[in-house]
């Protein structure tokens, strides 16, 4: 018995280590994990031991996955029998091999074992900035892909139950046709994956292609209306005294140029996503007479964050912003954004004032479902934000100072990521 407990350990190490890495969102404690492993080993032990049912022993580790990762279940099926298939294919790879130096099978199995684990650490570690990992996909799809790995292992399992020799004895061709199974089925999830994002990339162009577009009007409005500008200095000029006319001229080029400004420094952003959400809230900023700056260096985030990524971030944090700024109580309505590098960090910084110090919880601003609204609808843009971050092994720095909140996102560029779709 305390054999099979050693083997299941091994097992179960393998299982939560494949997990955690091609699953980018797997943070989870090192103690919860380690609690969650020893419990699981407990009961895949005494299930063995009283002869339930290979379908039990399932059961308990896909619970103890979405319990332990707080995932989808769907989610938590396709990736553990999709490890489980991987693990089968190394573990009959190398039983080819080490069967011909080993002939006791408990000293076999936890060379095997321990074998593989030690490859699911290197992957681990190899693959910590999660190059490779489980994208977000269609719901009927990941059902799809979950039902045929399901399927696979379990059809698997069966043949084993009813005659282990006959696949110890076809080793080989079990092992080719499991592993030609398996990358058929991540053929076809790269595809699907590469469709997705293709359609992705053509709903963020058409949508941020729109405001470019109005930005490119704007400009060209501007360039004609140069000829009022200069026929209003002119009739300035006829009626208004020397000493009136210099103040005059003044604060009417004042009002203008700021804005022209601008709309001016736009043109320079050269990613449409930031270049468009940022147009968009001047109109709004313009509107609700709020003071928007910005502050943009080409190609600081364009390497870490997507473009979908890049527009929840942007938006959620300036949504918050302009709710802050635009309460009553709130008497200087100023917000900056700024876009940049600093020492080798890419830093994504919105400022803004704040209506009540004392309204702010920064403990739990980022955690599910916190928010100052009181409503049902609310509270889950900052803990997106936090899971885009936190996904990207990036940092999160928060503080106020002189009645204004500064929320600092930054990313060491030593561990970027191929970021736009």
């Amino acid at each position: 018995m305390l054999s099979a407990f050693i083997l299941n350990v091994l097992d179960t190490l393998i299982i939560f280590c494949l997990w955690k890495a091609v699953n980018k969102k797997s943070n989870g404690n090192i103690f919860k994990e380690l609690l969650a492993i020893f419990i699981v080993s407990i009961l895949v032990t005494a299930i063995e031991q009283l002869g339930i049912g290979f379908g039990f022993i399932y059961v308990v580790y896909i619970v103890a996955l979405k319990i332990t990762y707080r995932k989808n279940l769907i989610e938590c099926i396709l990736i553990y029998f999709f490890t489980i298939l991987i693990d089968m294919i190394l573990q009959l790879t190398l039983t080819l091999v080490v069967k011909k130096f080993i002939y006791d099978y408990i000293t076999m199995a936890v060379v095997i074992q321990s074998t593989i684990l030690i490859l699911a650490i290197i992957f681990l570690k190899l693959n910590k900035n999660k190059k490779i990992t489980l994208e977000k996909i269609d719901n009927n799809f990941l059902t799809y892909l979950a039902s045929t790995c399901s399927i696979y292992t379990v059809v698997f399992k069966i043949a084993w139950e009813y005659d282990k020799n006959m696949i110890l004895n076809n080793i080989l061709t079990v092992v080719v046709i499991c592993a030609i199974l398996v990358i058929f089925q991540i053929l076809i999830y790269l595809y699907v994956v590469k469709i997705i994002r293709e359609r992705e990339k053509l709903r963020l162009s058409n949508e941020y292609n729109a405001a470019i577009s109005e930005i490119v009007q704007e400009i060209k409005q501007r360039q004609h209306d140069f000829v009022n500008y200069k026929n209003t200095i002119k009739g300035m000029m006829e009626v208004l005294g020397e000493k009136e006319l210099k103040k005059a001229i003044y604060n009417y080029m004042k009002d203008e140029d700021e804005y022209d400004f601008k709309i001016n420094d736009l043109v320079y952003i050269d990613n449409a996503v930031i270049k468009s959400i940022i147009y968009r809230n001047m109109c709004k900023a313009k509107k609700y007479n709020i003071n928007l700056k910005f502050q943009i260096e080409n190609n600081v985030l364009d390497d870490i964050l997507n473009y979908q990524e890049l527009s929840n971030v942007l938006n959620n944090m300036l949504n918050n912003a302009f709710d802050e700024v635009m309460k009553k109580e709130c008497i200087n309505k100023n917000i900056k954004i700024e876009i940049v590098n600093k020492n080798k960090t890419s830093h994504l910084i919105i400022k803004n004032q704040i209506a009540n110090v004392n309204d702010l919880n920064l403990n739990e601003m980022f955690e599910r479902g916190f928010s100052t609204k009181n409503t049902d609808t609310r509270g889950y843009g900052l803990y997106n934000v936090k899971q885009i971050v936190d996904s990207h092994h990036g940092c999160i720095k928060v503080n106020v100072d002189s009645g204004k909140i500064i929320f600092d996102f930054y990313f060491n560029n030593s561990s970027g990521k191929s970021g736009s779709p």
